[in-house]
């Protein structure tokens, strides 16, 4: 497994001071991304993308493809979403949008293979209802095994989800197709704005979970991702009044002592 950290200012100021070691610098697919980051190290793209709008429809296949070439980007992730109209109560929306999950992922799959291609769960919150049948982890599991692609499990997004829904963290995980995993993310989870929210440091629950994760993964329960990726930083203002030097400084080489330990 490799160590993959949000690229953000702390971050290379810290890499550039030889402070941390990390294996990728995880960077969104934006224009100039890549020879921004790349004096720093080897990078990984994460891509936004979503499954459930319509928008896989427009994606041009040879950008993606661009992108993954010049990095060390092991597949293409993409997100499993309903529009915000979405009603749970009715059967004609659950049946249309489980056409066009399906008629999105398999365009995926036909232009990238099903092998490249790696789905993700957002978090369900009460601030976010339309997602929930989205995150309903059987609904989840069996749009994974129609279309054959892999599975990208968000720690903290599970975290919110099982507690939005009332129901251990564990168990919900557990009820996740994770033996098609590969790649895990993980950041700290904190109360905003009376909102549970991710993209923090991570506090000793939070260690404890991703401790339990790297356990599993080691007794062979779930399949070894290739990428850990630590979300936690960023640029841009969503990120930048939550991303601390003193938090990667003390966090990354935990983690990467904790992720190498379980790959050797």
């Amino acid at each position: 497994m490799k160590l993959a950290v949000n690229y953000s200012s702390p971050l290379t100021r810290l890499i550039k001071e030889n402070r941390i070691e990390i294996d990728l610098i995880k960077c969104p697919d934006w224009e100039g991304m890549i020879p921004e980051a790349k004096p720093y190290g080897k990078i990984t793209i994460h891509f936004d993308l979503d499954v459930g709008l319509g928008s896989t429809f427009k994606v041009n296949f040879d950008r993606l493809k661009w992108f993954k070439e010049q990095t060390e980007t092991p597949h293409f992730n993409t997100h499993l979403v309903t529009p915000r109209n979405f009603n749970i109560r009715s059967s004609d929306d659950k049946r249309k949008i489980g056409v066009l999950w399906r008629q999105e992922i398999n365009l995926m799959t036909q232009n990238l293979d099903p092998s490249n291609v790696a789905l993700e769960h957002f978090p369900y919150t009460k601030s976010t209802p339309h997602i929930k049948y989205a995150t309903d982890a059987d609904v989840f599991s069996e749009v994974i095994m129609d279309t054959g692609c892999m599975f990208l499990l968000d720690l903290a997004h599970a975290r919110i989800t099982a507690d939005t829904l009332n129901i251990d963290v564990k168990d919900y995980i557990e009820s996740l197709p994770l033996d098609r995993l590969v790649e895990m993310h993980i950041t700290g989870v904190q109360i905003h704005n009376g909102v549970l929210m991710d993209h923090f440091g991570l506090d000793q629950n939070d260690w404890e979970v991703l401790d339990w994760a790297l356990g599993q993964i080691r007794s062979g329960k779930w399949r070894k991702p290739e990428i850990v990726a630590f979300e936690y930083g960023g640029i841009g203002e969503i990120f930048a009044w939550r991303t601390s030097v003193d938090v990667v400084k003390s966090q990354v080489p935990r983690l990467y002592e904790m992720v190498h330990k379980e790959s050797s």
